[in-house]
C-alpha cells in the first residue's frame, strides 16, 4: 500500500457506509419492532443524530417513514443527501440544534443513535445537552433508542476488535483499538484503521477517536440531569427482542430505549 494513510476516517464516507452497512437488517428490525412496541401512537416522523452516511435513514425511506438527520460532517452530509434525496438533513452538531432548522416543524414520534454516536460529546454539558435537543424535538409518548458501550466496573471491558466488510467489488478490513482509557477525566482514545482494497487501489486509513466513557450509573445520571427521558427498556447488541437485558456493573454493549416524558 504506497498511498499515505488518510488521518480522518469520516472523511471517506463511502468506506464508512461500507464498514458499518452489514448489520442495518437487525437494526431496522429492531427498530421497527420498538416504534410499535413502545411508542405511544402512530409512527411516521424519525431522527437520527449524526446520522452519518445515512444507512438507517435510506432503508426507513423506502419502508415509507418520513426521515430527517442531523450530521457534523460536511462530507457525510454530501454522501447521505446524494444517496437519500429525500431526508430532512440539518448540518450541524447534534447537542445544539432546534426543530425549527428542520423542513417540517412537526415534532417527531422517534429518534434513534445506534453506534456510538453520544459517546463522541466528550464533556457532560454537551451529552446533557444533546439529549435535552432530543426531548424537545421528540413529541411526549415518542422514543429515543441509543446504543453505546459502557464501561464494566466488574470485569475487563473489550480492548479491540476486527472484522472484514465487502460490497461490490470493495472489501474493508477494519480494525478498532483502545490504547488509552482515563476513567477520571472519562475520556477513551482509540484508533480505528481500515485496510481497503477495491478494483483501482489498495489503501491503508487509520484515524484516532476519542469518546466519554460511561458506566451504568453515570450513563442513568446523565438522563436524570437531561431530564424528559425514563429508561423503557434496555437490550444488548444482538438486538434480541425477546431478550431484554438488565443493566449492572457487568454491563458493556447495551441498548436503551427511552420514552419521551410529558
Amino acid at each position: 500500500m504506497n498511498q499515505p494513510n488518510i488521518a480522518d476516517i469520516y472523511d471517506l464516507p463511502e468506506y464508512y457506509d461500507v464498514v458499518f452497512a452489514d448489520d442495518w437488517e437487525a437494526e431496522f428490525e429492531f427498530l421497527d419492532f420498538c416504534f410499535d412496541r413502545y411508542v405511544d401512537g402512530s409512527v411516521n416522523r424519525l431522527l437520527e443524530p449524526a446520522c452519518g452516511t445515512g444507512r438507517l435513514l435510506v432503508e426507513l425511506a423506502q419502508a415509507g417513514f418520513d426521515v430527517a438527520g442531523v450530521e457534523l460532517n460536511e462530507k457525510m452530509v454530501g454522501y447521505c443527501r446524494q444517496r437519500c434525496p429525500g431526508v430532512d438533513l440539518v448540518s450541524g452538531d447534534m447537542a445544539n440544534f432546534q426543530l425549527k432548522q428542520f423542513a417540517q416543524s412537526e415534532p417527531f414520534d422517534a429518534g434513534f443513535n445506534m453506534i456510538n454516536s453520544v459517546r463522541h460529546l466528550l464533556s457532560e454539558e454537551k451529552a446533557v445537552a444533546h439529549f435535552r435537543c432530543m426531548a424537545d424535538v421528540i413529541r411526549p409518548g415518542g422514543i429515543y433508542v441509543v446504543g453505546l458501550h459502557l464501561t464494566p466496573t466488574i470485569g475487563d471491558p473489550l480492548e479491540e476488535e476486527t472484522w472484514v466488510a465487502t460490497r461490490d467489488d470493495v472489501m474493508v478490513k477494519c480494525h478498532l483499538e483502545t490504547y488509552d482509557r482515563d476513567l477520571d477525566a472519562r475520556i477513551e482514545r482509540a484508533s480505528l484503521s481500515y485496510d481497503i482494497t477495491d478494483a483501482s487501489r489498495q489503501l491503508k486509513v487509520t484515524g484516532d477517536l476519542s469518546f466519554r466513557t460511561y458506566t451504568a450509573e453515570q450513563m442513568e445520571q446523565t438522563l436524570q440531569t437531561a431530564g424528559h427521558w425514563e429508561i423503557a427498556e434496555t437490550y444488548d447488541f444482538t438486538y434480541d427482542l425477546l431478550q431484554p437485558i438488565e443493566v449492572d456493573q457487568q454491563s458493556e454493549d447495551v441498548v436503551y430505549v427511552l420514552t419521551r416524558t410529558a
